[in-house]
């Protein structure tokens, strides 16, 4: 297996299927709750939280798909008028941004986590260690710094191929 296809796979693909994953779960735990509360008139008393802590893994997860295919916002009305240069330069500049937010909000989340685990922390209903849905942030701000750079690798090599392609004809 070549490398951009295993960084799509690592990147992209699997956060795609865990989403699906966690939405088919979450679907799950609203119908028995639902059932629970009115067929049942018990609730499950957990399941909010439970909810709550599968849509931020989720979105984190979802936020490496969108970043490795650019699916992000991006401000461009005027940067496509620009010359191939500046807009290279721009792209790098954005690129840096990215990442360094990313590995910024990494290395908050990563002492947020430890924090976690050294005081025990345990959400009020479910009784989770709060260090899970942490770990969410870690896990998300890790895959987007690194799908950040997997992408524009992918688009560099990409470019690099089609000039050395049309460079000879």
């Amino acid at each position: 297996m070549n490398i951009p296809i295993l960084l799509r796979l690592l990147l992209r693909d699997i956060p795609r299927a865990a989403i699906g994953a966690i939405i088919l779960l979450a679907i799950a735990i609203n119908f028995a709750n639902i059932v629970g509360r009115y067929g049942f008139l018990a609730p499950l008393p957990w399941a909010e939280e439970v909810l709550v802590f599968l849509v931020i893994w989720g979105v984190c997860l979802g936020a490496s798909a969108v970043t490795y295919d650019r699916r992000h916002l991006d401000m461009d009305l005027f940067s496509n008028s620009f010359p191939p240069k500046l807009r290279l330069a721009l792209e790098v500049f954005k690129l840096l941004a990215m990442v360094g937010f990313c590995g910024f909000i990494f290395v908050q989340a990563c002492t947020i986590v430890a924090l976690m685990a050294r005081n025990g922390q345990v959400s009020i209903t479910a009784g989770i260690p709060m260090t899970i849905p942490y770990a969410a942030f870690v896990t998300g701000f890790g895959l987007m710094a690194l799908a950040a750079v997997a992408s524009a690798w992918s688009r560099s090599a990409n470019r690099a191929k089609h000039s050395d392609n049309s460079g000879g004809r």
